[in-house]
């Protein structure tokens, strides 16, 4: 759970934190980033910086949250088939804000992850020719809420502070793009136009070539002057209309410039990209009068006791000013968010056990609901999901925001739940507002109403500790031994990144363990030329020296890898030149110690017959075995860990989507499910 753990990060973001939110009144009222209409036609809403950022800077004040949606094509789908939300099997527009797992650091939560990532992980878009944000992996930090003293535990998400970083300088003004991957919108063509890759500029610019040639005869740009051209403005501008609105559409065809005019200055430019950036940069005065400011909030411990982390005002709000703006994804059926007990299906196969919910995914509690309606609301803009309740202490409220027609469906309001699980793609916002006066360094609280309250304060009279001894699996056990030990390392990203210590052996792990939350893996390609006449009745024995060349290769996008364990460990040799450094090691420092490991491989013959193979691997560098984390021991896992969705108040939820009656509920069995 924690293989992508920085905890030099935490400690350096936290004082970061602290720094921001202090030293807000003292700095200059300029908002770092802003939310706007996009600059790109049709694309909606667009992430905007307010100032110029250097290369390699952080991007705002803070990186985003990450929430870990796990398993959940199993959890959804009958014992009679499997449904896929990339496929469009159920309604999960997340699916649209999805990221790689291992791209976050979190592909070891579970055995099916899908990350949401909030702010730079879903506001702004993708523009091949200007990707100008690098984004990179998330940190676990549980904000000191642990399974033996907090009934918070699980009810937060663990992973914070994924942080955004500029490629390049960027001026203020200038539309933020991230990258999607090509796969993200190739695999999106019947929703999308065809959206132009990075391949694609560089054939729409041969094409401009060629029609700058067209319109003056030669090959230099230069002569690309109206009183050199051979046909005149209007005819140009007619002509251009006719080859970007032409029936067949293509993504070269998508990458030429939106007007004639850009298109001569593309060709004088020599590339696309020069037009694209000036037409991406928006002025302040448009963003401080059309956008909204998304950074008057950063995430801090809160003040309230068990909720992990609050945010907290960086300059003055004055009441009735905005707090943070909050695009929404709907998901039409909260149902979705269930998670089921295993039972055996008619085949003798593992489904899920209808009749037994045993928790939901910890992204219902950053969503608005109502009792009477199975909708949920994500809001994804960086830092609201931080916003804590408080029944009687709040300073915010939520409401539909009235202007952002661009982005934001009024009409929606007025249609019924039906209709927006039709709907992909996010098309509503709301508001959080200050009901009076917030200073810098103050927590913003909204009111997550009454059941919330009542569902939370269950929560605690029911709650119980887990025993400590019995909890090996537990980081946490791990690192109050560690607090009271040697200070050996316990983390995956500890001891991944630490050459001076050598391994341990199995023989040496019996009375000094690694943390049973840890699992070793091994660079080990296992595949071979043997062939098989018939399945092995005994387990075959292959024994040779590691291969940098075949165990460190990529299979399509992934590596092969085994879990491992270290047999023996010995020192190099003088004349032993091979290289311990990868590419996750920035200090490229040899360790001084090779290994001899185990590892243990199933073969599968057909759907139904499986053998073993055991392989002993020598000479195996520090840097082919790897600790990872093992799936299902963090603690947003705890069964239980409280969930419940924040209310959005009676006066704005709108009466055409209260879809669920009381005798419905009563009739479903509302209550025992939810």
């Amino acid at each position: 759970m924690l293989i992508s753990q920085r905890l030099t990060e935490v400690a350096a973001a936290t004082i970061a934190l602290s720094s921001a939110v202090t030293s807000a009144a003292d700095e200059s009222n300029t908002c770092l980033l802003y939310l706007a209409e996009s600059t790109i036609p049709n694309a909606g809403l667009g992430m905007f910086t307010g100032v110029p950022v250097k290369e390699d800077h952080l991007l705002g004040r803070v990186g985003d949250a990450a929430f870990a949606t796990v398993d959940q094509d199993w959890h959804i789908s009958p014992a009679t088939g499997t449904l896929s939300k990339h496929s469009g099997d159920y309604h999960w527009p997340l699916t649209n804000y999805d990221w790689n797992a291992p791209d976050i650091g979190m592909d070891d939560e579970a055995e099916d992850v899908s990350v949401t990532v909030t702010g730079f992980g879903a506001a702004p878009n993708c523009h091949f020719s200007l990707l100008n944000v690098d984004e990179h992996a998330a940190t676990y930090d549980a904000a000191g809420l642990d399974r033996y003293t907090s009934p918070g535990a699980g009810a937060i998400t663990p992973w914070w502070n994924r942080t955004s970083t500029a490629l390049r300088d960027i001026a203020a003004g200038s539309e933020l793009y991230v990258d999607y991957g090509p796969s993200w919108f190739t695999s999106r063509d019947g929703h999308f136009q065809l959206v132009p890759l990075a391949s694609s500029y560089e054939k729409a610019l041969e094409f401009l070539k060629a029609y700058g040639k067209m319109l003056v005869g030669t090959d230099s740009p230069d002569d690309l002057v109206e009183d050199k051209m051979m046909i005149g403005d209007e005819v140009q501008k007619d002509l251009w209309d006719i080859i970007k609105t032409h029936p067949y559409v293509s993504r070269e065809r998508q990458a030429l410039p939106e007007t004639h005019k850009d298109g001569i200055r593309a060709i004088k430019a020599g590339d696309i990209m020069t037009v694209e950036v000036e037409n991406s940069i928006r002025s302040l005065e448009y963003l401080e009068e059309h956008g909204k400011c998304v950074d008057n909030i950063v995430p801090q411990q809160s003040t309230i006791p068990h909720a992990g982390r609050g945010a907290f005002a960086t300059r003055v709000i004055p009441k009735g000013g905005l707090v943070a703006p909050a695009p929404l994804v709907h998901i039409a059926d909260k149902s979705k968010t269930k998670m089921y007990a295993e039972t055996k299906g008619p085949t003798g196969n593992i489904i899920r056990d209808e009749e037994k919910v045993v928790h939901k995914q910890i992204i219902l509690n950053y969503c608005f609901g109502h009792p009477n309606s199975t909708l949920l609301l994500f809001p994804y803009s960086s830092n609201v999901v931080y916003i804590n309740h408080h029944s009687t202490e709040y300073n915010a409220k939520v409401r539909w925001t009235n202007d952002f027609n661009s982005f934001h469906h009024k009409d929606w309001l007025e249609k019924s739940v039906d209709f927006l699980e039709d709907q992909w793609t996010a098309g509503l916002m709301l508001e959080y507002v200050a009901t009076r006066d917030i200073q810098p360094g103050e927590e913003v609280f909204i009111d997550y109403g009454e059941e919330w309250q009542t569902a939370w304060d269950e929560h605690v009279k029911k709650w119980e500790p887990t025993s400590k001894e019995s909890d090996y699996n537990n980081l946490t056990w791990w690192t109050e031994k560690r607090e009271t030990g040697n200070g050996d390392p316990i983390t995956a990203y500890e001891l991944n990144n630490d050459q001076d210590i050598p391994i341990r052996t199995w023989a040496e792990q019996q009375t000094n363990p690694y943390p049973h939350s840890l699992r070793m893996r091994c660079y080990a390609n296992t595949n071979h030329d043997a062939a098989y006449l018939f399945t092995p009745k005994t387990t075959p024995v292959y024994r040779r020296p590691f291969d940098e060349d075949v165990d460190m290769a990529m299979d399509g996008e992934e590596y092969h890898m085994a879990d491992c364990q270290v047999r023996e460990r010995y020192e190099r040799g003088e004349d032993d030149s091979s290289d311990d450094s990868s590419d996750d090691n920035e200090y490229q420092i040899t360790h001084k110690h090779l290994y001899v490991v185990e590892i243990d491989v199933e073969k599968t013959v057909d759907d139904v017959t499986s053998f073993h193979e055991h392989y002993i691997m020598t000479d195996v560098p520090w840097s082919a075995i790897k600790f990872m984390e093992k799936p299902y021991t963090s603690d947003i896992f705890l069964k239980n860990a409280f969930r419940h969705e924040i209310k959005l108040p009676d006066e704005i939820f709108p009466k055409s989507w209260m879809n669920f009656s009381e005798e419905q509920k009563q009739k479903a069995k509302w209550y025992e499910l939810w």
